[in-house]
């Protein structure tokens, strides 16, 4: 292995203690709970060598929310990897999303709803574009898989492409809505209400 690979190696290495470090710390302190300064400490790294891989904290946050982003895409392409009937399709993809929600609740938070909350307009100014970017690439991704089964269906034979995009976000919101109210009650409440927003959706698009 030559010197530049090791170097790039222990880099991307670094980078990854790095993201871990600050995932336990977002997870269990919250956003405003954690500091780049602890972080570093936490690592025995000097601040400034932090600085050189992530230049704030949101930049940092950010990296963590592509990741929620690659776990729900992940998930999405394997619901329809297989073909089904668009009903079955679209049950699949609803489970697939109600399954990150419970399953990975902190991604869903920052993917969500955490995002919204503590990222007012000046922050986002000064965010990293190429990192602003790929959040919508990634977030454009999972609602194309949503969208491409949602043409399939009987609803889309009679409905404009661009409407059945405004039922996708749609859909995307009510099943946001769905997690943020219900999944801190019982397993069985959560199951139940769910299941029922399911059977809404499917309804709803399979109707000719």
């Amino acid at each position: 292995m030559g010197t530049k690979e090791r170097r790039g190696r222990e880099k991307e290495k670094r980078r990854q203690e790095i993201l871990d470090a600050a995932r336990n710390s977002f997870w269990t302190k919250g956003f405003d709970g954690t500091t780049m300064p602890a972080i570093a400490a936490e690592l025995e790294l000097a601040p400034g060598t932090l600085y050189l891989y992530f230049p704030s904290k949101e930049a940092l946050y950010l990296e963590l929310l592509l990741e929620g982003y690659d776990i729900l895409l992940a998930r999405l392409k394997k619901a329809v990897d297989n073909a089904k009937p668009p009903a079955t399709r679209i049950e699949k993809l609803l489970d697939a999303f109600l399954g990150f929600a419970r399953e990975t609740p902190e991604y869903f938070d920052i993917i969500f709803f955490v995002l919204q909350k503590e990222f007012g307009a000046v922050r986002k100014a000064g965010l990293d574009q190429s990192q602003i970017e790929r959040l919508s690439l990634k977030e454009e991704a999972c609602k194309k898989i949503v969208l491409e089964v949602v043409k399939a269906s009987p609803k889309a034979q009679r409905t404009a492409e661009d409407a059945l995009r405004l039922e996708v976000e749609a859909v995307w919101s009510m099943l946001a809505g769905v997690v943020f109210f219900w999944r801190s009650g019982t397993a069985d409440e959560f199951k139940s209400v769910t299941a029922a927003a399911k059977s809404i959706i499917v309804k709803h698009l399979e109707a000719g």
